[in-house]
């Protein structure tokens, strides 16, 4: 059997009919046919009777150096039309501006609802300043374009009368240093109203979201969990809960990062504190079975179930590179015998309806290329069971910057590798409200459609809503339900014919282990005596947020040092140093929300270099700072 070589030959594995119906029948197409397009993202929120002028219309004007005006074009998904103008921000003085006519044909004298479309890309001011020209009455409209994404924004109602003169008009003018800001210039609606009387309020606040033109209907999400147990019996407990819910897709049970036990054993570092606790291959599979069990014996008899068993990518694998290529196999026998349990013990008929598969969440800047595709080669190596990636596309290409190259020294194709079938199924984390997730996913699916000879074909994707509300929060960035997400990727998808495809469900990530029960409050944060410092362990932040170097851990609190991130740039963009604090239950569970603490100065990476009592100094090779872990706060 070979394997994914260094010139990314296919590995050729062994297919069975039974799973690849059942892949068929949770939505899981491996080898997808072109499908029906959807409508195109944009076309669908305003009513037939809006009057909508493009940037292309010559109901459009635009004025000012032509050398200063720049063009985007891309799919409907990102642009109305798939196309856009944008400028620069000036402080006070008006160098480029545009006009949308109401055109001549529209009825006058008549209300209209004012919209803006904003585009997801070239839209960063936060002072765009409408002025509403109607009847010859100018009304100034501010609005923060950057607040919006790929959105048709209300600027309330005015009257048109039939003399005019009647457009909307929009500068460059806003306040920001000259060229700090993007002004984007796309589409204008005008949404006549039922009465040509003037309206008692010109103020509206509302807006359209992109996604109201198209709702989910019939797509019901299953629950996905961070695993901090090993206790079969609650295990069981999930697996029930899943099925007396009635959940049927993808579920993705997430054990934690891969490691080499001082004895040899192949497994995992999972999500409970204090001490890394490691669990051997066969006590996740034990773990994995309890789950199948509890669900069969609880669910309709006609659900059916994908469970993926999954790990991650995360540089454990640099430390111990034996647990690359090493892991990836054991890791897929394991899955061979979880599913050969399946076939053997599960009652007449429950074999057919459910599946097990392998996991990954597969970040580019937790590990390198090689030795993720070295862990991919083992998984191959050893089942024809495909896994499921659940990871993100950090730094990948966006409409925005297409030539943008993912983090890490990966490359587009190396992205490629890991999700390609037959023994990868893409179910990306679709976390990010802003879409720029979905848009990073279309442009693999669309290079692989170009130069792979094939769109990558999506078993679903991952939000994270419940794991956010265990935290109390994520900042109203990564936070979308799962409807969002899928709406998001489906749309994204469906903008372009050579990607379009119908999307199976999507799944949400919580943090619960015990059903029922979200995190628990153990009060401030305290010392309980000495601690000690950790190196290569992973925080339960995603790559998004976070990117650990090391960890000072003691009883009920532990902190990470390393990199805080921008979660909005989609896994690129600026970052700087940084601590995530933790306190932890007397059960070593991590309590949510964590502290998030910048350096006080721009640094680097941070390490922890010392511990004295709850006093640690830490490091990126040039700044030298403090933290005072009870305070948890930097000391001067």
């Amino acid at each position: 059997m070979s394997t994914l070589n260094a010139r990314g030959t296919p590995w050729r594995g062994r297919t069975t009919r039974r799973w690849s119906r059942l892949l068929a029948g949770l939505g899981v197409v491996l080898m997808g046919l072109v499908q029906p397009r959807a409508p195109a993202a944009g076309q669908a929120p305003l009513p037939p009777t809006a009057i909508i002028v493009d940037e292309t219309d010559a109901d459009f004007q635009k004025f000012g150096p032509p050398q200063w005006w720049y063009t985007a074009t891309g799919t409907t998904f990102n642009f109305y039309g798939g196309a856009m103008y944008y400028t620069y921000s000036e402080p006070t003085t008006r160098v480029n501006y545009a006009r949308w006519m109401l055109p001549i044909t529209a009825t006058r004298p008549l209300t209209y609802e004012v919209f803006a479309f904003i585009p997801r890309y070239h839209s960063s001011t936060a002072n765009a300043r409408y002025e509403i020209v109607a009847g010859g009455v100018t009304t100034t409209v501010a609005i923060s374009q950057s607040r919006y994404y790929g959105e048709w924004v209300s600027l309330g109602m005015r009257y048109f009368t039939a003399s005019g003169p009647n457009y909307v008009q929009l500068t460059d003018v806003t306040g920001e240093p000259a060229g700090a800001r993007k002004v984007a210039f796309d589409a204008m609606a005008f949404v006549p109203q039922a009465s040509a009387t003037p309206p008692i309020s010109a103020v509206a606040s509302a807006y359209l979201p992109l996604i109201l033109g198209n709702p989910v209907q019939g797509v019901r999400a299953t629950t996905s969990r961070y695993i901090s147990t090993l206790d079969p019996a609650l295990h069981h407990a999930m697996g029930c809960a899943a099925g007396s819910a009635g959940e049927q897709g993808m579920i993705i049970l997430a054990f934690g990062q891969p490691w080499r036990s001082d004895s040899g054993q192949y497994g995992v570092i999972y999500y409970r504190r204090p001490g890394y606790p490691f669990a051997s291959t066969a006590a996740v599979a034990e773990a994995g079975r309890a789950f199948l069990r509890g669900y069969w014996e609880c669910a309709p008899s006609f659900a059916q179930l994908g469970l993926a068993i999954g790990t991650n990518n995360y540089r454990g694998a640099t430390l111990q590179p034996e647990t690359s290529f090493a892991h990836g196999q054991a890791w897929g026998q394991m899955i061979n015998q979880v599913h050969a349990w399946l076939q053997e013990n599960a009652p007449a008929g429950v074999a057919e309806r459910l599946a097990v598969f392998g996991g990954n969440d597969i970040e580019m800047s937790w590990n390198t290329p090689a030795l993720t595709k070295a862990w991919v080669n083992g998984y191959a190596s050893a089942t024809a069971r495909p896994f499921v990636n659940f990871g993100t596309c950090d730094g990948c290409p966006t409409s925005g910057n297409p030539a943008q190259s993912p983090n890490n020294g990966w490359t587009v194709d190396d992205v490629w590798q890991v999700n390609r079938p037959p023994y990868a199924i893409p179910f990306p984390e679709i976390y990010l409200r802003s879409g720029i997730n979905a848009d990073q996913w279309y442009r693999m699916s669309l290079y692989a459609a170009l130069n792979k000879g094939a769109k990558l074909n999506f078993g679903g994707l991952l939000t994270q809503w419940q794991a956010c509300q265990d935290r109390g929060s994520c900042g109203g960035l990564t936070d979308n339900t799962p409807q969002q997400g899928w709406q998001q990727l489906q749309d994204a998808l469906n903008a372009d014919p050579r990607t379009a495809m119908p999307l199976p469900p999507p799944s949400d990530i919580t943090w619960q282990n015990v059903v029922g029960a979200g995190a628990l409050d153990v009060g401030p944060l305290a010392l309980a005596g000495e601690g000690r410092i950790v190196a290569d362990v992973l925080p339960p932040l995603s790559a998004m947020t976070f990117l650990a170097e090391n960890a000072w851990e003691a009883p009920g609190i532990i902190v990470f040092a390393g990199r805080l991130r921008d979660p909005a740039a989609g896994g690129g963009g600026e970052d700087t140093g940084g601590v995530a604090v933790f306190r932890l239950t007397d059960a070593g569970e991590y309590v949510f929300p964590p502290r998030l603490l910048a350096a006080p100065t721009p640094t680097g990476a941070l390490r922890i270099t010392r511990a004295e009592g709850g006093r640690l100094t830490l490091s990126d090779g040039a700044s030298v700072l403090r933290f005072d872990v009870a305070a948890a706060d930097w000391v001067e």
